[in-house]
C-alpha cells in the first residue's frame, strides 16, 4: 500500500443557513431533495447569479455531476471559484481538486496547493489531510514528512478517518518518523474500516507485545 492516497472531490451539498439566502436557494434545496434536478438547477442558478456562495459551490455539484445539466467540468470550476472566492471552504477544496486532478483544464498543482492552504487556513480537515498527501507525495510542492505529518495529525484530531490511516502509515513505515508500532497501532484503530487499517492493524498487532497492544487501545481510547 502506497502512502499516497487519491483525494476524491467531495459530493456533499451545502443546506445549512436556509435563512441567510434568497428564496432561490433553499427552493433549490427543496427542489433537489425531491430529485428534481433540472428545476434545482435553475433555482441555484438564480442564486448564484445573486453571489450567494452556497448555490455557487450546489450548482458546480451539479455540474460537476451532471445533475439536472450537463456535466461540464469548465462550469463547475467557474462556480467553485467564485464560491472559494467568498471562503466558501468546501468550494477552495474541490478546486483545488479539481486543478490536481486534471478536470476542467490542464493540471495546476500551484493553484490546486494555493486553494488547500486557503481552505487549510480556515481549519477544514479534508484540506489539511489533502495538502498532507501532496508534501507525502512531493506533487506541486518539495516533499516533506514533518509537513505532511502536522497536518495529517491535525486532521485527525478532527476524527478524519483518512488522515488517522496516513499517520498509521507514517509510524508504521517509518515516514518521516521513528517507527513506533503502538502509536501506527492506535492511529489505525482510530481509523476504524478506512482502507486497509484494518489489516495493517492485525499485522501490527502481530509484530507487538500484548503490554504494547494494550496500551496502543489505551491511546486510542483516550483520543475517541
Amino acid at each position: 500500500m502506497k502512502l499516497f492516497v487519491k483525494v476524491l472531490l467531495s459530493v456533499v451539498f451545502s443546506t445549512l443557513s436556509l435563512l441567510a439566502h434568497a428564496d432561490d436557494f433553499s427552493d433549490g434545496v427543496a427542489l433537489y431533495e425531491q430529485q428534481n434536478f433540472p428545476a434545482a438547477a435553475a433555482a441555484f442558478r438564480k442564486a448564484a447569479d445573486q453571489g450567494k456562495s452556497d448555490a455557487q459551490f450546489n450548482l458546480g455539484l451539479m455540474y460537476l455531476k451532471g445533475e439536472g445539466v450537463a456535466q461540464n467540468y469548465v462550469e463547475a470550476k467557474a462556480l467553485f471559484e467564485k464560491a472559494a472566492s467568498q471562503n466558501n471552504v468546501r468550494a477552495q477544496v474541490n478546486l483545488a481538486r479539481m486543478y490536481a486532478k486534471a478536470k476542467g483544464g490542464a493540471p495546476n498543482y500551484g493553484m490546486a496547493v494555493y486553494w488547500f492552504n486557503k481552505a487549510v487556513e480556515l481549519g477544514y480537515a479534508d484540506a489539511q489531510y489533502s495538502l498532507g498527501v501532496l508534501y507525502v507525495s512531493g506533487i506541486g510542492v518539495s516533499r516533506d514528512y514533518d509537513k505532511a505529518h502536522d497536518l495529517f495529525l491535525k486532521a485527525a484530531q478532527q476524527k478524519n478517518a483518512s488522515a488517522q490511516y496516513q499517520l498509521g502509515l507514517m509510524y508504521f513505515k517509518g515516514k518521516g518518523v521513528a517507527i513506533d508500532r503502538v502509536e501506527a497501532m492506535k492511529w489505525f484503530i482510530l481509523a476504524g474500516e478506512y482502507d486497509d487499517a484494518v489489516t495493517y492493524r492485525r499485522y501490527a498487532e502481530s509484530q507487538m507485545n500484548p503490554k504494547e497492544v494494550e496500551e496502543a487501545k489505551a491511546e486510542a481510547a483516550k483520543a475517541q
